[in-house]
């Protein structure tokens, strides 16, 4: 038997878990990043004196030749490093978008929320995975012969943001002012909540935490109630691009660690109308169905796939 770490490595959080031979994700633990100078010491805090042969590791950010300077934290996370601080046999480093996608297969409905009519993908079309977190990620399961899939990811989060309309026009013009360039990840993420926020006030108010965003959208006030209105546009604008570039037939996964916590008060009506507000695409994409995950911490099962899997020839 081998024993496995999986790490889902995000700006804010370090989600730790085992697997066994490949098996499904075990002895999940969660830990803000902020307490550790490192991930290796993190890695060593979770482990203790649990022995491991293998770790497989998704970073929230590019990932090239084994190694990753993360977008988020000022971090380096290098795959060579973490075997030989670890002690096993191989590591290997995901983008976390790609561990994600990797772990589409093994959702079942009671992992999706679907969003509109029910979730009836093609099994065997391409996939997308996208969503908001402390950034915004996306990748693209792409079918293989022979019955396997391939992952495939960017850095989406940084496409530049499209006004679908003269309102969202003004808008991202006002943040274009502060910012320069406006990607998907500016608005599309935690920090962008609390930006539209402030922008929204004409920036009067003072930026507010997303949870408080949120808990006001709730209660019905009207900023945080138009708030959610725009953030729910734009994440169907992102959304429906992805799902055009990759002719999504096998769906539309939003995942992430926003969409979870925003509960009623994300807008589905609203991403419906603009997923497919695509002019002559419009019948295309509304054939597309989009679902929420819901599965805690769904990365985890794709490193699982990923860590007993044999590497690809270089």
């Amino acid at each position: 038997m081998t024993l496995a770490l999986l790490s889902d490595l995000g700006g804010t959080n370090i989600r730790f878990a085992l697997s066994r031979d490949g098996g499904p994700p075990e002895a999940l633990v969660v830990f803000a990043a902020d307490d550790f100078p490192s991930f290796e010491d993190a890695a060593r805090h979770y482990l203790g004196e649990t022995g491991i042969g293998l770790a497989a590791v998704a970073v929230a950010g590019p990932v090239s030749g084994g190694r990753a300077a993360m977008t988020n934290r000022d971090w380096i996370i290098d795959a060579a490093t973490i075997a030989e601080t670890l002690g096993v046999e191989r590591a290997c480093l995901l983008n976390d978008f790609e561990a994600k996608a990797l772990s589409l297969p093994a959702l079942g409905a009671h992992d999706l929320s679907p969003i509109g009519n029910a979730f009836r993908p093609d099994a065997r079309a391409p996939k997308v995975v996208l969503g908001p977190g402390t950034g915004f990620g996306a990748a693209a399961l792409l079918p293989e012969p022979g019955g396997g899939w391939r992952a495939v990811c960017g850095e989406s989060g940084h496409m530049t943001l499209a006004a679908a309309n003269e309102t969202e026009a003004v808008l991202l013009a006002e943040i274009r002012e502060e910012f320069g360039h406006v990607s998907v990840e500016r608005v599309v993420s935690g920090a962008g909540l609390a930006l539209l926020y402030r922008t929204l006030s004409g920036n009067r108010e003072p930026a507010p935490e997303p949870s408080e965003v949120t808990a006001r959208a709730a209660a019905g006030e009207p900023l945080a109630v138009a708030v959610m209105g725009h953030f729910s546009r734009f994440l169907a604008t992102a959304a429906s691009d992805l799902a055009l570039v990759f002719a999504a037939k096998g769906g539309v996964y939003l995942s992430g660690g926003i969409l979870p916590r925003l509960g009623p008060c994300f807008d589905r009506a609203a991403y419906l109308d603009r997923f497919a507000d695509k002019g002559r695409f419009q019948t295309f994409l509304r054939s597309i169905p989009s679902a929420i995950v819901t599965r805690p911490a769904p990365a985890l099962a794709g490193l699982a796939a990923a860590a007993f899997r044999s590497p690809r020839p270089e």
